[in-house]
């Protein structure tokens, strides 16, 4: 079923109005998975028609001891909805599985 079509069956009813290209930035927060993985939730997905393989620049920001820890980077969408987290973002600020995290995917040209 393509997008448009499935905007239009199933919009109403996901609170997803209308759908849009990722032309502003896109924040949630997340559970940080085994594997380094953040899964991007399924309305940020059909809101902005992101598909599995693109590009996306994602900035976290995880709780510290003492201060937060902000990090960017890019990263590619897998067919599960979810983004690796690059194995230096993890050491760096000292990520452990399970831990809450916010994200915002930033808007770009795609």
């Amino acid at each position: 079923m393509a997008w448009d079509t499935f905007a239009k069956v199933h919009g109403s009813c996901l609170g997803v109005g209308e759908v849009l290209p990722l032309t502003e930035d896109a924040s949630f927060e997340a559970l940080l998975q085994r594997g380094n993985r953040i899964q991007i939730p399924v309305e940020v997905r059909w809101r902005y028609r992101l598909e599995p393989g693109e590009i996306l620049q994602v900035d976290i920001v995880s709780p510290g001891r003492y201060l937060p820890s902000r990090g960017r980077f890019y990263a590619r969408l897998q067919k599960s909805g979810r983004v690796t987290v690059p194995w230096e973002q993890v050491v760096k600020h000292d990520l452990k599985s399970g831990i809450l995290v916010a994200v915002t995917l930033l808007a770009g040209k795609r």
